[in-house]
């Protein structure tokens, strides 16, 4: 009966033939079993002769034991009848009676002895097991015996119907008794056995066998100390249910599954919720604490108390020796030979051998497949084909992880979890990746198809990749696809290319990693896997020919919307390219925090765990998971430091939910583009869910038609009470609040700290919030809330993405309420006010219903309602006081009278009575899933019965004035006002009034609802944007939502107020009126209640609803059907906000609403133009010259580019009208002129492209053949202008149709002005015809003009740019080839430039004294060009640096050499007179001879600085925005003879800045010397200052410090290396603790390093600094010691370190003084130079670099100092020469060997042979000369600073004034 040597096949026989007791054995048994149960209840009920009647009596007995489950083995077995006895009234009796009751049972027992079953022997057994009375049964060969265990025992469960689960008290009663491990596990014996008879026959025998093998390799003498074999038992079953749940199966299978667990044991915890779970609160927290037992954990299913598996007393590891010993038994064999496998338990362990699935379930390896990214056969989802079966066979025993069972892992261990089991190998990764590098490498040495790059992409790709197996693709981006189509019929032969290449790469590209190919089921990639047996790892890797879409974008860079564009245009179908935008989608997910990654790998554990590899084919892809994982973070969290189970417990909550699900991202593409939109719009409307990829909108990764998410929401429901998602105290692990995404089963709540979801419904009420007088409705009674919570939200999809047309719907289907309910609500109010009025002690002289539910704005779900009972015995408002109080009690009573169930389906239940003014109540439909919270109000009847449309008297609110109430106090009071205010509606716009307020419930998380307007706000927000903006009753809901959504964001404007039940007649309310009127706005009063102010400005954050507003307007709800944005309505009066609120064309204005808040010009705030328009012009067009727009310092610093869209950008209707009007115009005079021109050309800021909205300027240029030069525009122009304007009169006066022409007053004699005005679109052009010498000629596009037009230009003898017009189309090309954005900013600059402008009271421009406006465009252009560069930047910091700029005027030299340069002779000379002109100085890049930056800057520096301590300069965290890296004059365009004034006024630091940097110094030193290790054996030698600030050579604004801290603890330098990260971290964690004490405050960097070698953090404090220090603080080893000023280092010092060291100049900061002095010590001017060379490489680290990185910074610091010393030690040399040297000898890198013997020398031998080596290594060679082992010339781009530094030594920094190179000293490039 050995089971090893038994086969696979014949373990049935076995278990059949030798396992199973004998028939006669049982039936022998049974009987007597039977007559012994018999006696045992005749004896309890009458005693025999002559014997006492014993104290008890049998209520009844049951089998249990191996016997009473079916599980008893042949040989022997065991059985328990336990009997259950009246006189146990408790556990407590159980335990104080039992002895007694054994022993009258052993009497019982012995007289049945005497008489036994025919074939059987009875024999009493040791006693040892307390509490029972325990015999053997034999049969008469002795061949089968039973061990009896006769259990007397309290009747805990009494009786049991079939399938009940016992009340959770059975089991709160039984914790409570303080039983301990099992004590009492009889009494539950019948749930035992139960638990287990239900199963199939074929697992029972299954347990024969695992028991039999148990019995077989433990001794009996050992058994003691193993586990019970009822624990093998339960754990067979747990294998089972796990890993099979069929009734037929292979026995060897499920014998391997359970020894595989067996070896796992330390990762078990098994246990059931069959008969208990975690609903009773007790039961919970116990359960709780037996799971964190030391595993394993094997819970009985019956008993929770008794832990099986017991982990801390059993020895399971003798047991897991034994099992681990056995695989390779012909029981495990199957009969072809191959290894018998083991069930997949899910997340349940694999060992040697694995377990790997059921045989009907796929290989593991097709797992990975869920990550890539290419098409999946039969649906056009992208996915990975299926692997080879031989690599399968290779690969299986590797393919999962040890990992317990996600559901069994406490809540509070998911981290711990996460890094043990799913995070992979980082020997694997590194492993992988090399292999990657070997063959990426191969593909571009061999390859016949040449990759212009290769990317990394799937989950490897990611960092999503689970343990065990994952996948990874390799894109490989081909020159020779020029498009997608290409990649069709190129596939094939590409693919057959790569595969030989990789076969030449052979089986092992990195030692550990077998590359085998795959089998290859898809014509787009080839498949191979990379299979490391030894890590019991591999990967499925998909290598990829694609074409390159995207190229290579910058990190931050937004595809260009025409990549998609002619993706669309390919006809691909549903991600057939997704591989072309791999990078994307790497990087899309790569951004994120590691801990949401984290998450990533517990939801796609999850994934596998409960989804069957079989089926995984019609379940969604993981890479799905992994994007609702992001999406559910950034809606619910957004923090790097989250719980995990919050978050799982969020996306199952989303997965439940998929039906509604619409999730896509706008990184990489967006609704810009037409064509991308309306395919966007259509995938929207694909079925739900839909989850758009991020890098592919043609991807539709959630496919709601393809997979089964109804499957996987299944999985998701059914995992909620596991406890993983439960809290350590025992609650329930809430998810985030995803907002509008619907409340799922269970409900998905809040953060644990949020409030309960009932409380939404209060914002509605009208009675005042606690703590701020304003109406409000208190908070529901908890334990209302307990009973109502799941039915708190209806499920709803997000508003956002709802399609503007599917509004309508959507109100229908989502958010108006049942009417069954409201029916259900009004019957039950007419029977509480039926009662109130008949037996209440106070009568009432009427009622009134109120609150959302009377109004009519009632949203589906809950809301809140008021019953209003107006009382006799209130005479006036006071009486409400000091009656109140038993008035409720009255109607308490009364209430409580009415029953808990007012009608059928409603429950009446009281809340929490948080309020003296009101008695709150809930009616509650839990079919329904609704309830109401409802306020009963008693007041005093202050407006009586008043007529339909009747006015309330004034003197009403004069006597509610005069009784002195606060804020709404008495708001109660006029709730039917209210109510017919809001009721009199026409429906949709109440519909509006629902979609307004689920938008408010969706974007406003609970818990900061305290601090939010009340939604009744809304409400009447909504009904003024109605009418000012509609006033029909049928409109758009997209425009009304979109109108408010504006208004909301104009809330700083807002004061709204009715007079339709009080107003202005009456003295006391008028005056009381504008009091109320004058409040911080925005100011939103009752119209029933003038003390009420709704809006309250002073007290709601207003400013996050305005985020919330702004942020949707992208949303499909405001995309038309035809892809155009949904415009909302103008409300006359207000703030023109993004998009324009427009009017509807037919709107009429209600008469009883008034807003005092009409935006009309401020008082010198009026825009300017320059030069003046005529006044009899500007007296007709004034009142459109200008668009309302907002002042530009209170705009938010994210709002601006929507700011300029919505306000600057000049309206294209009106562009289009004005190119036509010059198209006539110039017609007119090419046709009628008696002066023929040659060609006409437009500028300005029109033909320029910065012309703001409103109002811009315009140049007509006309080029007449009649001016021959420059000279002879003077005598003719009179003539010529004359001529202009009779052809431009014979025109008319509206060229085109809308647009007028008017000529202004003709204040020149070069120009004809003139203006064409648009009434209709409030817009105007100023117009200047300019007749010019064509001096330029007809040039192509990037053409230099010839230098002679220029030399000809000075010689004519201009002045000032006199004939700047005749270069207008060259100032025109030098603007318009900018980026569209950067016109953006320049419109932003000249937008503040009008507003500086703006200086008389009428708003004329005094623009007089000014700088044109034209310098602030080129000024712009300058600064974008120096400091950023790209086509996407942040408007803000665009605008901080301009502003920055214009405060530096004074040393502002601007100009550019695109159209004339310095070679010319006489060019040179005039561009070096004007370089030499007062500051500032901004050439015109068409006509050197102007220099725009004439007029007064003062006015502008002032404004400037004003300015940046605005919003529009402020990052969202209250920080100016930093501005870009710019100097006011280019190093390169500065003379060389004035490079000393260069570094004087921009690069030394002044002596202010200096001091507060030596003060901040002084403070952290002082710290590390005093503070930092007061509490430790270490102790700080000395702190030394490094870096620039200590040698002299900080430049200017660069705020650094380099501290080095000697300290005791490192006696040798590998000390230092070895501790330092130690060291590190308690000085952290010390200015931590010490800067509140030391008043600064410190920001960390995070170092990438596990052992950085430097603490870097910024120091800003209040009282110490005007800007932040930045701070790196250098652990170090005290090698020198107190070396005296001057002194060499001993040569012992040189030699330890050169013995110690790994890494080049890794101890340098141990030398940090010798570096310093070596500096410090040199002339000032050389400081000088070094700064220049610094601030030179400075601006060549902004180049990009690709690969590699500059030279060290220190290293060209030597350099500068070895030039000064090489080329004659001047102190007072030429500048110009200095710097040129030292860029000679940067070119010369090649050859450079440069060190000295200061500190080191020959002398010794060992620093000698160490110094040879050194000096041997390939060059550029520049040793450090404190630390030789450290060489600043290795292993850097050299050649990339060299190129540099040949550009400037042809620059103008490096000539002479003859322009002849300026000459370098002569110094060798070697020592």
């Amino acid at each position: 009966m050995d089971v090893y040597r038994t086969p696979a096949a014949s373990l049935d026989a076995l278990v059949v033939g030798s396992l199973q007791l004998p028939a006669e054995f049982v039936g022998t048994t049974r009987r007597a079993l039977g007559t012994l149960e018999t006696a045992l209840r005749e004896c309890g009920s009458r005693p025999g002769p002559g014997a006492a009647a014993p104290p008890w009596r049998v209520l009844k007995t049951a089998k249990g034991g191996s016997f009473g489950r079916g599980t008893a083995l042949r040989g022997g077995c065991d059985s328990e009848i336990v009997v259950f006895l009246n006189c146990f009234k408790s556990y407590e009796d159980q335990r104080a009676r039992r002895a007694e009751t054994l022993t009258e049972m052993r009497a019982l027992l012995e007289s049945w002895r005497q008489s036994p079953v025919p074939g059987l022997s009875l024999e009493f057994l040791q006693q040892d097991t307390p509490g029972v009375l325990q015999f053997r049964l034999a049969s008469a060969d002795l061949e089968n015996w039973m061990d009896v265990s006769l259990a007397p025992a309290f009747d805990a469960l009494g009786q049991l119907s079939s399938g009940t689960k016992p009340d959770p008290q059975i089991y709160s009663t039984l914790l409570d008794s303080g039983c301990q491990d099992g004590e009492h596990a009889a009494c539950f014996a019948e749930l035992r056995r139960n638990f287990t008879n239900t199963r199939p026959t074929k697992l029972k025998n299954l347990i024969l066998l695992v028991k039999h093998w148990y019995r077989q390799v433990c001794p009996q003498e050992r058994r003691r100390e193993m586990p019970p074999d009822y624990a093998l038992e339960l754990l067979t079953i747990f294998a089972w249910e796990k890993g099979c749940g069929k009734d037929a199966f292979s026995l060897a299978q499920g014998l391997r599954t359970v020894l595989g667990l067996i070896q796992q044991h330390q990762h078990l915890r098994v246990f059931w919720t069959t008969n208990y779970g975690f609903e009773d609160p007790a039961v919970k927290k116990f359960l709780l604490r037996q799971l964190d037992r030391p595993r394993p954990v094997i819970l009985d299913p019956a008993d929770p108390s008794w832990d099986v598996g017991n982990g801390a007393a059993w020895h399971w590891d003798l047991l897991a020796r034994e099992a681990e010993s056995c695989y390779d038994s012909p029981c495990f064999l199957q009969a072809a030979g191959g290894a018998v496998q083991p069930w997949e338990v899910p997340g349940l362990p694999l060992t040697a051998p694995p377990i790997l699935r059921d045989p009907a379930q796929k290989t593991p390896e097709d797992s990975s497949s869920l990550d890539a990214v290419h098409p999946r056969a039969g649906n056009g989802q992208p996915s990975c084909p299926d692997p080879d079966p031989s690599v399968v066979a290779a690969i299986a025993p590797c393919a999962l992880e040890v990992v317990s069972d996600l559901s069994q892992i406490p809540a509070r261990e998911l981290d711990r979890f996460i890094q043990d089991h799913l995070k992979p190998q980082p020997q694997f990764q590194k492993q992988v990746s090399k292999a990657f590098d070997v063959i990426l490498s191969c593909l571009r040495e061999n390859g016949a198809h040449k990759a212009s790059r290769v990317s990394k992409g799937g989950s490897f790709g990611r960092g999503t990749d689970l343990r065990g197996g994952c996948d990874a693709e390799l894109i490989v981006f081909l020159n020779c696809f020029k498009n997608y189509k290409d990649q069709g019929p190129l596939c094939a032969e590409v693919l057959r290319d790569l595969r030989a290449q990789l076969e030449s790469c052979g089986q092992e590209p990195v030692p550990g990693l077998t590359l085998k190919f795959a089998a290859q089921t898809t014509t787009k990639a080839l498949r191979f896997q990379l299979v490391s047996s030894a890590l019991k790892s591999w990967m499925d890797v998909s290598l990829l020919p694609v074409f390159d879409a995207v190229g290579q974008l910058s990190s931050g860079t937004k595809p260009d919307p025409q990549i998609y564009s002619t993706l669309l245009d390919s006809g691909c179908q549903d991600g057939e390219h997704a591989a072309c935008f791999a990078e994307l989608r790497r990087n899309f997910v790569n951004s994120r925090p590691v801990k949401l990654k984290n998450l990533i790998l517990l939801v796609k554990h999850w994934y596998r765990q409960v989804c069957p590899q079989e089926r995984r084919r019609e379940m969604p892809p993981d890479y799905a998971l992994e994007l609702l994982t992001i999406f559910a973070w950034e809606k619910g969290c957004g923090k790097d430091a989250f719980s995990l189970a919050q978050g799982l417990r969020t996306v199952l909550g989303l997965i439940q939910q998929h039906q509604h699900l619409r999730v896509f991202w706008t990184t990489n593409y967006g609704f810009e583009d037409p064509a991308v939109k309306k395919f966007l719009l259509r995938q929207l409307d694909r079925p739900r869910p839909v989850i758009l990829d991020p890098a592919d909108p043609t991807w539709d990764v959630g496919n709601g038609a393809a997979w089964h998410w109804d499957l996987l929401a299944r999985e998701a429901e059914s995992c909620y009470d596991s406890p993983c998602f439960l809290q350590a105290a025992g609650g329930a692990v809430q998810p985030w609040e995803v907002p509008g995404l619907p409340l799922a089963a269970p409900p998905i709540l809040r953060d644990p700290a949020q409030k309960t979801p009932e409380d939404s419904s209060s914002l509605d009420a009208v009675h005042p919030r606690a703590g701020n007088g304003q109406p409000s409705c208190p908070d529901p009674d908890p334990s209302v809330v307990a009973a109502i919570a799941p039915c708190a939200l209806e499920v709803v999809s997000d508003l956002s993405q709802i399609p503007a047309r599917e509004l309508d719907r959507f109100i229908q289907d989502h958010l108006k309420p049942q009417p069954q309910f409201q029916k259900q609500v009004s019957k039950a109010f007419d029977v509480i006010l039926s009662c109130l009025r008949e037996n209440g002690a106070h009568k009432a002289s009427r009622v009134s219903k109120g609150g959302s539910f009377g109004r009519g704005t009632d949203l589906r779900g809950g809301c809140d309602a008021e019953l209003i009972v107006f009382l006799n015995c209130f005479k006036n408002y006071k009486d409400q006081g000091p009656l109140c109080a038993e008035v409720l009690r009255d109607l308490r009573a009364q209430l409580e009278s009415c029953g808990q169930e007012p009608v059928p389906g409603l429950t009446l239940k009281f809340a929490a009575q948080t309020t003296t003014k009101a008695l709150r109540f809930q009616l509650v439909s839990s079919a329904l899933k609704s309830w109401m919270d409802v306020s009963l109000l008693p007041v005093f009847d202050a407006v009586g019965q008043l007529s339909s449309g009747t006015k309330p008297d004034p003197q009403i609110y004069s006597t509610l004035l005069d009784s002195g109430c606060q804020d709404g106090e008495h708001a109660a009071c006029f709730a039917e006002l209210r109510r017919n205010f809001v009721n009199s509606r026409p429906v949709k716009l109440k519909n509006l009034i629902l979609l307004v307020k689920h938008w408010y419930r969706q974007v406003c998380p609970q818990e900061r609802r305290r601090e939010m307007p009340p939604d009744y706000a809304l409400e009447l927000l909504t009904i003024f944007a109605w009418e000012k903006g509609c006033g029909k009753d049928a409109f758009s809901l997209a425009q009304g939502l979109r109108t408010v959504l504006s208004l909301i964001q104009q809330h700083q404007h807002l004061r709204v107020f009715w007079t339709t039940n009080y107003g202005f007649e009456d003295p006391a309310v008028k005056k009381f009126l504008l009091r109320q009127l004058d409040r911080p706005r925005p100011v939103i009063l009752d119209p029933a209640d003038p003390t009420w102010d709704v809006g309250n400005g002073a007290a709601w954050h207003w400013d996050l609803l305005a985020r919330e507003a702004e942020s949707c307007y992208d949303s499909p709800c405001f995309l038309q059907a035809a892809g155009g944005a949904v415009q909302p309505w103008e409300v006359p009066g207000l703030p023109l906000t993004a998009p324009p609120i427009l009017r509807d064309p037919a709107q009429k204005t209600p008469e009883d609403s008034s807003s005092l808040d009409a935006v009309h010009p401020r008082a010198g705030n009026g825009q300017p133009s320059c030069p003046d328009p005529d006044p009899s012009v500007v007296a007709a067009i004034a009142p459109c010259a200008l668009e309302v727009v907002s002042d530009l310092s209170q705009i938010p610093a994210r709002e601006l580019d929507r700011f300029i869209q919505d306000h600057l950008k000049p309206q294209p209707q009106f562009q289009k009208q004005v190119s036509k009007a010059f198209d006539v115009i110039l017609s007119c005079l090419r046709e009628n002129g008696a002066h023929k021109a040659s060609r006409v050309s437009k500028g300005g800021s029109f033909g320029r492209g910065t012309d703001l909205r409103g109002g811009c300027d315009a140049e007509l240029i006309v080029f007449l053949n009649c001016f021959k030069n420059y000279k002879d525009q003077g005598p003719l122009c009179a003539e010529v202008l004359r001529d202009l304007r009779a052809q431009l009169e014979s025109c008319g006066q509206e060229p085109v149709p809308g647009l007028t022409l008017k000529f202004a007053a003709q204040t020149t004699t070069k120009a004809l002005r003139f203006q064409l005005v648009s009434s209709a679109l409030k817009s105007w052009v100023d117009v200047s015809l300019l007749p010019v010498f064509d001096a330029v000629g007809q040039l192509s596009s990037g053409t230099k003009p010839d230098p002679q037009i220029y030399s000809t230009l000075l010689d004519s003898g201009c002045q000032d740019g006199e004939h700047a017009a005749c270069f207008a189309e060259l100032r025109r090309n030098f603007v318009n080839s900018r980026p569209v954005k950067l016109k953006n900013l320049i419109l932003l600059v000249k937008h503040w430039y009008r507003q500086v402008a703006a200086q008389n009271e009428g708003g004329r421009p005094a623009c007089a004294s000014l700088p044109p406006a034209f310098a602030l465009e080129l000024l712009t252009i300058f600064a974008w060009e120096q400091g950023c560069g790209k086509d996407r930047f942040s408007m803000a910091e665009g605008l901080r640096t301009v502003l920055r700029l214009v405060q530096q005027h004074q040393q502002l030299s601007v100009f550019w050499t695109v159209n004339y340069s310095f070679e010319d002779p006489a060019l040179r000379t005039h561009l070096l007179g004007q370089l030499r002109k007062p500051r500032p100085l901004i050439l015109d890049p068409a006509d050197p001879t102007w220099n725009v930056g004439q007029g007064s800057w003062e006015l502008l520096a002032r404004e400037a600085a004003a300015l940046e301590t605005q919003a529009c300069v402020m990052s969202r965290e209250g920080t100016p925005v930093p501005p870009w890296d710019v100097m006011p004059t280019l190093l390169r365009q500065t003379p060389a003879s004035d490079l000393d004034k260069f570094i004087s006024a921009l690069l030394q630091p002044n002596q202010q800045f200096l001091d507060q940097v030596a003060k901040a110094v002084d403070t952290i030193c002082s710290f590390l010397r005093e503070n930092c290790f007061r509490n430790s054996p270490t102790k700080v030698l000395k702190v030394v200052k490094g870096g620039s600030s200590a040698k002299g050579t900080a430049l200017q604004g660069r705020s650094d410090a380099d501290l080095v801290v000697f300290l005791t603890c490192f006696s040798q330098f590998t000390e230092q290396g070895s501790n330092r990260a130690e060291i590190i971290s308690e000085i952290r964690a010390q200015l931590e603790a010490c800067k509140q004490e030391l008043q600064f405050d410190v920001k960390f960097e995070i170092s990438k390093w596990e052992n950085p070698r430097v603490l870097s953090f910024s120091l800003t404090s209040p009282t110490m600094l005007d800007q932040s220090v930045d701070f790196d603080v250098l652990p170090a080893f005290d090698a020198l010691g107190q070396l005296g000023s001057g002194s060499k280092p001993p040569a012992h010092v040189y030699v330890d370190l050169i013995r110690s060291y790994n890494n080049a100049g890794e101890y340098a900061c141990c030398f940090t003084e010798l570096q310093r002095d070596f500096i410090v010590s040199r002339p000032t001017k050389l400081k000088s130079l070094i700064r220049l060379v610094k601030h030179w490489y400075q601006q060549c680290n902004k180049m990009p670099k690709g690969k590699g990185s500059l030279p060290p910074q220190h290293g060209l610091e030597l350099l500068t100092v070895y030039a000064w010393e090489q080329g004659g030690q001047d102190p007072q040399f030429n500048m110009a020469q200095g710097f040129r040297t030292v860029l000679e000898l940067v070119t010369q890198y090649r050859q450079l060997c440069v060190y000295w013997t200061v500190n080191y020398s020959w002398e010794d031998e060992s620093i000698k042979d160490f110094l040879k080596l050194q000096l041997q290594k390939p060059r550029p060679i520049i040793l450090d000369p404190a630390d030789p082992t450290g060489n600043l010339g290795h292993n850097a781009r050299w050649d990339l600073l060299a190129r540099e530094a040949a550009a400037y030594i042809s620059a103008l920094c490096c000539m002479d004034k003859d322009g002849t190179p300026v000459q370098p000293w002569p110094v060798k490039a070697a020592v």
